[in-house]
């Protein structure tokens, strides 16, 4: 537990408690002194009572204490009464301070009701005890006062740095939880920014590596591709960086298009420009980079299908590709800690639903629902294409 400048230590309660009952019993024993002649054994009676109390006073406030406490506290309490009241009889009212110590250590140790029927008692008992030793109902009085008082203050002092320590442990969590958090978030839009485009950039080159020879013409155009996608690459690092990251849904679908197309794979787009918050469509857009990662990864895929609709107030986005074994899709669909999760946890940030599924034909989809956007909203539109469909088709001189 890191303590803030100035904030005080977990133990000074106790110190306070302890210094306060250290005063008491000095004050005590100074009226011993001054009342009579003591004996040896008054004095080490006294002596050996109150280290005895203080200990235990100590074991009843002690930040550190409190398992002891709760296995034990009853125990102990019944062996500190016993400590108070027994010297009375030796010592008299030179002993009369310390009863208010046990009634605050009653008010900490046991639970309501009982604890405030102890407390009353304590102090019904110093009373009885201060008059049957010849004080005047002024004195006792004073006595059953002196008593409750020094009991509120025992419990006070300590229920405050007991609350105090609480808040601090929470505020420890609360920045722990901040810190794993953001690290969370910074490895969650790395796999979903970075997985898509090093898949990008390594289909690309070795696509560029096939035709450098062949068609050098098309190999720079396809290099300028990794050089852009390489930059975009960079800017998404930034953005991770400073926390924010935009990403329009149209251009994930125009960027998957290509992608996909370069690797072969014929790819048929069903988006109706719908309008989409920022959040939102950064959030299907992510869905679409993951989708097209798992493609180009762990597919032979042939086919991908990508639909964008709105149906009862849901948006939709259903993305399917073919050529994944079986058993592979359903290791993907059940695999915990990956992108899939990334994507469940990002839907669920904005109130939506993500499921993963492989079917026995070799399809395996990838479909997120969200509630849809009020009217009004502004459209997560870049790029333009006069028709909702767009598809690409198998280049002649594309690699796997």
């Amino acid at each position: 537990m890191v303590l803030s400048k100035g904030e005080p230590p977990p133990w000074l309660a106790t110190g306070i408690v302890l210094s306060v009952q250290s005063a008491v019993a000095v004050l005590g024993f100074l009226n011993l002194l001054a009342s009579r002649r003591p004996s040896a054994g008054h004095i080490c009676l006294f002596l050996a009572a109150f280290v005895a109390v203080l200990l235990l006073q100590g074991i009843h406030c002690a930040p550190r204490a409190g398992l002891f406490r709760a296995r034990h506290g009853r125990r102990t309490l019944a062996l500190q009464a016993l400590l108070t009241y027994a010297p009375l009889f030796a010592l008299g009212l030179t002993w009369a301070g310390m009863p208010g110590f046990l009634a605050g250590s009653a008010l900490l140790i046991l639970e309501p009701p009982l604890s405030i029927a102890a407390f009353a008692a304590a102090a019904a008992l110093t009373g009885t005890c201060t008059l049957l030793a010849g004080q005047q109902p002024l004195g006792v009085a004073i006595g059953v006062l002196s008593c409750g008082v020094n009991g509120l203050m025992v419990y006070g002092v300590t229920r405050i740095a007991s609350w105090s320590a609480e808040v601090r442990r929470a505020r420890d969590e609360v920045a722990r939880l901040a810190v794993e958090g953001e690290r969370l978030r910074v490895a969650r839009d790395l796999h979903d920014l970075l997985g898509y485009s090093l898949s990008a950039i390594t289909l690309k080159g070795e696509l560029v590596a096939r035709l450098v020879d062949k068609d050098p013409e098309r190999a720079r155009t396809e290099l300028r591709e990794v050089l852009d996608i390489s930059r975009q690459a960079l800017a998404d690092v930034r953005c991770v960086a400073h926390g924010y990251r935009q990403l329009s849904l149209t251009a994930e679908l125009d960027s998957a298009t290509r992608i996909l197309s370069t690797a072969g794979i014929t790819v048929e787009v069903h988006d109706e420009r719908l309008p989409l918050r920022e959040e939102t469509g950064t959030v299907l857009a992510t869905v679409v980079r993951e989708g097209v990662t798992n493609i180009l990864r762990h597919s032979a895929a042939q086919n991908c299908r990508i639909t964008v609709s709105r149906t009862a107030g849901t948006l939709a986005l259903d993305m399917a590709g073919d050529g994944i074994p079986v058993d592979t899709g359903e290791r993907m669909a059940r695999r915990s800690g990956g992108g899939l999760d990334n994507l469940a946890r990002r839907l669920e940030g904005i109130g939506g639903t993500f499921r993963a599924c492989a079917g026995e034909d070799g399809w395996f989809r990838l479909f997120a629902e969200c509630p849809a956007d009020a009217a009004g909203q502004p459209r997560d539109v870049s790029g333009s294409s006069p028709s909702p469909w767009r598809s690409g088709r198998r280049p002649a001189d594309s690699v796997r």
